[in-house]
């Protein structure tokens, strides 16, 4: 996973179709799998719910989370 890359959002829902996607914006401690984190902006029209759990102020933008809670779905080439 690299800034750039299509992710989805794994939780909340058993359905494929609802899964929220985002672009990876930001990353830190790249080296190291403990303490790496991203920062995800999320893509569509409606801001999901989970945008406003992991965000600050109800933004598009989240504060920095584990990678663990996102799937790659198109990488950037």
């Amino acid at each position: 996973m690299k800034i750039g890359d299509l992710v989805k959002y794994k939780g909340w829902s058993k359905s494929p179709y609802s899964e929220p996607l985002a672009i990876v914006v930001d990353e830190s401690c790249s080296g190291s799998d403990y303490h790496r984190r991203i920062r995800v902006m999320w893509v569509g029209e409606k801001v999901p719910i989970q945008a406003e759990v992991l965000s600050t102020g109800k933004k598009r933008i989240t504060t920095w989370i584990n990678p663990k809670h996102f799937e790659v779905v198109c990488d950037r080439a």
